[in-house]
């Protein structure tokens, strides 16, 4: 996973050093493997360079200088792309997912569709695989764990396709105004 549309997403919301977009990063991935120092400023290099933020330094008293990063329109326009554009196979990794929904207000209503469509038909997969794999479960000894992971997991698929089917209603009444 790229972490573009992070890092972007973190200036969209105002300047902040590097410390702070990653914290953020994490808390609202809620995972701490997604983003470190090493993939981070890097990135905040390249994004300098192609003209997506600015760097500012900021000194601190009897503290080291730190740098503030802002985003600029470029960064904006170049955020708002990265978002808009997955494809099924992107929609199938579930932080790829989990990412353009904790930004699903800033989708274009074309993109929000074209979202919940790939994650529908990927679920869709996911529940008939699970149907099949319960008919090959049987008694068996063996397989002690795997009704229970089986009952957890068709249980997650379909929570996350009643939220898209929400998600989904909602979209339509804005459709139709």
């Amino acid at each position: 996973m790229d972490i573009e549309v992070l890092i972007l997403a973190q200036l969209m919301k105002g300047s902040k050093h590097g410390y702070e977009i990653k914290k953020n990063i994490i808390f609202v991935m809620g995972n701490d493997k997604i983003v470190n120092n090493n993939s981070l400023y890097p990135k905040l290099k390249l994004f300098e360079k192609r003209g997506w933020v600015i760097k500012k330094t900021e000194m601190q008293e009897n503290r080291p200088k730190r740098y503030v990063y802002s985003i600029t329109a470029e960064g904006e326009e170049r955020f708002h792309i990265c978002l808009n554009e997955f494809t099924l196979e992107t929609i199938c990794i579930d932080n790829e997912w989990s990412i353009r929904l904790a930004y699903y207000e800033l989708l274009d209503q074309e993109a929000r569709r074209r979202l919940l469509d790939y994650r529908e038909t990927y679920m869709k997969e996911k529940l008939e695989h699970l149907q099949q794999l319960s008919l090959v479960l049987g008694n068996g000894e063996d397989l002690v764990y795997s009704e229970e992971l089986y009952f957890y997991t068709r249980s997650m698929v379909l929570h996350e396709l009643e939220l898209i089917h929400m998600l989904s209603h909602k979209l339509d009444s804005l459709d139709k105004h």
